[in-house]
């Protein structure tokens, strides 16, 4: 009897989130902005666990720097764990990334390889404002911050 009792409610369970939508969330996709010199510019974040602890040190400012005429990178306000990281990636224009053997984040403003380079791992892709980390010669400060949309 408790067996098909507890069938039940499970069966009930299951229908009643079937047809009201419980349980069910979607999410929307994580954006965040760098502003610098009156520029802006939005990532669409990769959905993984080094994006989550990079969002975690949102908001706060960092201070980049021009690396072969092809990337802007930074430092980590804090280390961040590679474990369980997926790793590869092409270091295709747009690409936000993080090189896993100096622990450091950047951006390709330009194409730098077309095979998947296993040291890089993929934090995101500019949606928007690339030229401007492309126009800007040498560092700069940029302040980082979660990309609240209406």
């Amino acid at each position: 009897m408790n067996k098909l009792f507890v069938g039940l409610v499970v069966a009930v369970s299951l229908w009643s989130n079937a047809v009201f939508g419980g349980g069910v969330t979607e999410t929307k996709p994580m954006k965040i902005k760098l502003s610098f010199n009156q520029n802006e510019v939005v990532v669409q974040m990769a959905d993984n666990a080094a994006v989550k602890q990079f969002l975690r040190m949102l908001p706060a400012e960092f201070e980049f720097i021009d690396f072969a005429g092809e990337e802007k990178i930074s430092e980590f306000l804090s280390p961040v764990s590679l474990t369980d990281v997926p790793h590869g990636m092409i270091a295709a224009r747009g690409k936000m990334f993080i090189y896993a053997p100096w622990g450091n984040f950047g951006f390709f403003y330009k194409d730098h390889g077309s095979t998947i380079d296993n040291s890089l791992i993929e934090l995101g892709e500019v949606e928007r404002g690339l030229e401007y980390l492309a126009e800007t010669k040498g560092g700069f400060s940029a302040r980082i911050e979660i990309l609240q949309e209406e």
